[in-house]
C-alpha cells in the first residue's frame, strides 16, 4: 500500500469514527455531513468522494461496530465443534450480540427514525448474510446441507426467520422462542428428519 492508499485509508476511518461518534451523540437526522467533516478533520468533499452520502455512512459504521462479531462468527465457523452447533452459535450470534450491539450503542429515539432505522436493518441483514453464506458454504461442502437448495433461497428464510426473532424483542419468553426459531430452522416442524 502506498502513501497515498494509507492517507486515503486514514481519513475513511477518521470519517467513519466520526459518523459513529456523532450519530450517537446528535442522532442520525440531526448528524450534517459537515459536522461529520469536521470532526473527521476532512472535507465535507472527501466524505462525497469516499461514501456518497450520509446514508452509505450507515453501512460503514455497522461494519465497523460488529467487526468483533465478525471474527467470532469466522472462530466457531473454523473450529472443530459440529456443524448444527457451529450454526446455532452463529445464529445466537447474530440475533443476540448484534442487537445487544445496537442497543448499547444507538440511543431509542435514533433506532425510532424511520430513515435512520431502515438503513440500519439494510446494513445488518447484509452482514448477516455474509456470515450466514459462509455457513451454507461449509454445510454444502460437508453434505449437511442439501446441495440443490439454493444459498439465495436459504439466506431468505434465515432473513425470515430473524425478523420473527425482531418481533419477539418484548416477549417474556424472548430466549426460549428465538431458541425454537433456531430448532425450526435447523429441524422442521416435524423435528429432526430421518435418513
Amino acid at each position: 500500500m502506498n502513501q497515498y492508499q494509507k492517507t486515503t485509508e486514514k481519513k475513511k476511518q477518521a470519517i467513519i469514527q466520526a459518523a459513529l461518534h456523532l450519530f450517537k451523540e446528535k442522532g442520525f437526522k440531526e448528524t450534517s455531513i459537515k459536522s461529520i467533516a469536521e470532526v473527521a478533520e476532512v472535507s465535507p468533499v472527501s466524505i462525497y468522494n469516499y461514501f456518497g452520502s450520509k446514508d452509505n455512512l450507515v453501512a460503514l459504521c455497522v461494519n465497523d461496530l460488529f467487526e468483533e462479531i465478525t471474527q467470532q462468527a469466522e472462530d466457531i465457523l473454523k473450529s472443530n465443534l459440529a456443524f448444527n452447533t457451529k450454526l446455532d452459535q452463529a445464529l445466537d450470534l447474530c440475533q443476540e450480540k448484534m442487537s445487544q450491539q445496537i442497543s448499547d450503542y444507538f440511543q431509542d429515539k435514533m433506532v425510532k427514525d424511520s430513515v435512520f432505522s431502515t438503513l440500519l436493518t439494510k446494513a445488518i441483514t447484509a452482514k448477516k448474510r455474509d456470515i450466514y453464506r459462509a455457513y451454507i458454504h461449509l454445510g454444502k461442502a460437508e453434505g449437511l446441507i442439501a446441495e440443490d437448495l439454493s444459498t439465495e433461497l436459504i439466506l431468505n428464510v434465515m432473513d425470515a426467520l430473524n425478523g420473527m426473532g425482531n418481533q419477539l424483542a418484548h416477549s417474556d419468553n424472548l430466549e426460549t422462542e428465538v431458541e425454537q426459531i433456531h430448532q425450526i430452522f435447523l429441524y422442521g416442524i416435524l423435528g429432526k428428519k430421518k435418513s
